[in-house]
């Protein structure tokens, strides 16, 4: 299991930045958080002893605003889940904010905006032309044991092809042991670099909606530690380095799925 901490700064010396016009008890106060996170390529993963992602990138420029300097720890996420329980002046990410966390945790973000829908290759015969249509396919696969996974089963498909080894879903839409592959746009980019296809080579089929991801502070965080993140993302997301790192990751904003409606229980 994946206990290691990572120096998050890769060495670099960090010097005063952009929010240090801020309370310097408040500024002191977040740069004494803890921050954990979980190994989950491509949002967060070592590399070469390096914290890398999509997920960190946009924490580490965060921190880097504010002058943090502390080693992120990488954990398994249910140990990253008791810590936030367990502990006042935590954060972990990147986490999906859902109803049932809402009063969880107190919530910065989104660091991840992600969009979740059902690929297929270009020129599948025969064309889809209904979400009723999607029931008749032989295969869709989806990561197993997902929220995706789950709610369509929850809206009574049977046709589903778990994939336990998210690595090798382009493989399997490429040699067609799945007619449909559940994907955020990030992952399959992330896929994509690592095959012969391209993003031409397939098209968006249906989509479920964003699946944005956060940093997330445990609930006894201070307020004013809370403000100083807060502010600290803000201030990327204003000077344009967010979506730089977006753009970067993969994220397609002009995405336009074959089938509209939406999917739910009977249908």
């Amino acid at each position: 299991m994946l206990t290691a901490a990572v120096v998050m700064m890769t060495g670099t010396i960090v010097q005063a930045g952009p929010l240090d016009g801020l309370d310097p008890s408040d500024l002191q106060k977040a740069r004494n958080v803890t921050l954990v996170t979980e190994e989950y390529p491509p949002y967060n993963f070592i590399e070469s002893g390096q914290l890398r992602g999509v997920g960190a990138e946009v924490v580490q420029a965060m921190a880097l605003a504010i002058g943090y300097h502390k080693e992120i720890e990488v954990l398994p996420w249910k140990r990253v889940l008791l810590r936030l329980e367990d502990e006042a002046e935590i954060g972990g990410f990147s986490m999906t904010r859902t109803a049932q966390r809402e009063e969880q945790y107190a919530w910065v973000g989104p660091i991840v905006k992600a969009s979740v829908g059902m690929y297929q290759l270009v020129g599948r015969t025969p064309p889809l032309r209904s979400i009723e249509g999607l029931r008749h396919v032989e295969a869709i696969g989806v990561q197993a044991g997902g929220a995706h996974e789950q709610a369509l089963r929850t809206y009574g498909f049977e046709n589903l092809e778990p994939i336990y080894n998210q690595g090798s879903s382009i493989q399997m839409l490429a040699a067609g042991r799945i007619d449909l592959l559940v994907s955020s746009d990030i992952e399959l980019f992330e896929q994509l670099n690592k095959t012969a296809l391209t993003r031409e080579d397939l098209e968006l089929v249906y989509s479920f909606g964003r699946g944005d991801l956060y940093l997330a502070f445990s609930k006894q965080i201070s307020a004013s530690a809370l403000q100083v993140w807060q502010s600290a993302y803000d201030h990327i997301v204003e000077n344009e380095e967010f979506g730089r790192i977006m753009a970067k990751h993969g994220v397609m904003d002009d995405q336009h799925p074959l089938l509209e409606g939406d999917l739910s229980i009977g249908q």
